[in-house]
């Protein structure tokens, strides 16, 4: 399947290159005024299918490469997007910039988190540190005529921003926001180190922008938005519960998952019907488990 491109606005658009050969992983965002912002391109073997929607557009400049965090799936094609439109500057969080300028850390974790699958992100280059741009909490990236407002939105990791466009309601949150595997649920993104704490912190900070239009990383753009972000930060604070149960009493994934499922109807529901949906829920709670256990060691 080719790239395709949904129009969410008028000068907002969704970006769903393939990523050897599935379409719906990995959601681009551009976002088109006076000035040029495209979010997350995603790694290499995708971005190349981002140019090719660039060019479809007719976008001849591009000024910012606006990653939300910098795991390889968002960020790693990013060199590859600097090589076509080299003066854009690629806004990150201070946290992760560093780790744009030299990805070997970044590689180096994302080896040891997918083993044999994590060579499918492709090649990784190092970005320039005159194109790396920090973030700065509350600031606005002004576009002429649109903006896009930062927050920064930590516990899918440390160095997780969102971006808001107020003037259509769009919130672009990578992976702060969660995402929908299988079944079009909305879960928590929660890979060892998750902090369930901080992500819903943050979802509160986001639902208090009232927006519309919820754009996640995995995958696309979801109307009442605010509901959603309320509906995931009670699921996190429910799972952050029974996963610090589960520690306590020495319990098995699959027994937490029972617990789970046990209280949250939703949950319940998708495993009755999608009982492929086992697999990627039980390595969102492998991150508050892993917190359970982080906290458990702080305080001995």
């Amino acid at each position: 399947m080719g790239v395709s491109t949904t129009r969410l606005t008028d000068n907002i658009y969704l970006i769903d290159a393939p990523y050897h050969g599935r379409t719906g992983v990995l959601a681009t965002y551009l976002v088109s005024s006076r000035r040029v912002a495209l979010i997350d391109p995603g790694p290499a073997p995708q971005a190349e299918g981002v140019l090719e929607a660039l060019r479809s557009l007719g976008v001849e400049r591009l000024d910012y490469v606006c990653l939300t965090h910098i795991h390889l799936d968002h960020a790693g094609g990013t060199w590859l997007i600097l090589e076509e439109y080299p003066d854009a500057r690629v806004h990150v969080h201070p946290r992760g910039l560093p780790h744009m300028a030299d990805p070997s850390k970044n590689l180096a974790a994302w080896a040891r988190a997918h083993g044999e699958r994590a060579a499918l992100v492709g090649e990784v280059r190092e970005v320039p540190q005159e194109a790396l741009l920090a973030s700065a909490d509350g600031e606005s990236l002004e576009l002429g005529g649109v903006s896009l407002e930062v927050l920064w939105t930590p516990g899918h990791s440390t160095h997780s921003h969102s971006y808001y466009e107020r003037t259509s309601g769009l919130l672009f949150t990578g992976d702060a926001a969660g995402h929908t595997p299988v079944g079009g649920l909305l879960i928590p993104t929660s890979p060892i180190p998750y902090n369930p704490v901080d992500a819903a912190s943050s979802l509160a900070r986001l639902q208090a922008l009232e927006p519309r239009t919820l754009c996640i990383s995995h995958f696309g753009a979801h109307e009442g938005a605010s509901e959603l972000l309320g509906e995931l930060k009670a699921r996190v604070e429910l799972w952050a519960r029974l996963a610090d149960r589960a520690v306590e009493e020495g319990l098995e994934p699959r027994r937490l998952l029972e617990l789970v499922a046990g209280e949250d109807p939703p949950i319940r529901a998708l495993l009755e019907s999608h009982p492929e949906a086992e697999t990627p829920l039980l390595q969102s709670l492998e991150g508050f488990t892993s917190y359970a256990h982080w906290v458990r060691r702080q305080a001995s």
